[in-house]
């Protein structure tokens, strides 16, 4: 038995499915106009509590790089540090990194946004046991996940269990961070 397929078979689905998508995809438009801004809004208040934290002296920052590298200064507009945002690729996605530097040194590290980790392993990078390994380190010198390192000579952070990628890729974004303060401020202070 042969089937005879018709244009009106063919059209009235197609255009079935065509205005389904289009309501879906201008629903979708629609409730992306509507949050864009509250997203970016919390984004924001999300760096600027990471800055906080990484200068922990500051009371306003002035912009160096834009959206990148911040200087923190106290009430009577001294500087008390730079708070340095970089991004890296993680395990599961991007791993932002916010680095507080003054004087040569890092000043403290917040991993403030790692939500694509793996939970339980990767994103275990932001928390403190973690990321006060990098306290006190030379901004001048690399540092590298201690599994990474046959030398023994460079500095070195131990990397969070079963989460070896996830250490490296906030370990990266500090020496970035690193990078930038020695291109853009030291000499300077």
């Amino acid at each position: 038995m042969k089937v005879k397929i018709t244009p009106k078979a063919v059209l009235i689905p197609t255009l079935s499915l065509f205005l389904i998508c289009l309501v879906v995809t201008a629903a979708l438009a629609l409730t992306n106009n509507i949050t864009a801004k509250q997203i970016a809004a919390n984004d924001q208040q999300s760096k600027e509590e990471s800055m906080l934290t990484v200068c922990p002296g500051a009371k306003t920052f002035e912009e160096v790089i834009p959206d990148t590298m911040y200087k923190g200064l106290d009430d009577s507009g001294k500087t008390v540090g730079y708070a340095i945002s970089t991004a890296t690729q993680g395990y599961g996605g991007q791993v932002k990194v916010m680095t507080g530097i003054a004087d040569g040194s890092i000043i403290a590290v917040d991993v403030f946004y790692n939500n694509d980790e793996t939970p339980g392993l990767g994103k275990n990078t932001s928390n403190e046991s973690f990321r006060d390994q990098y306290k006190g380190l030379n901004v001048n010198e690399d540092i590298v996940v201690s599994k990474d390192d046959a030398s023994g000579n460079a500095q070195t952070v131990d990397a969070v269990t079963s989460a070896t990628i996830s250490s490296r890729a906030v370990t990266k974004a500090v020496n970035d961070a690193c990078r930038l303060y020695n291109e853009n401020v030291k000499g300077a202070e």
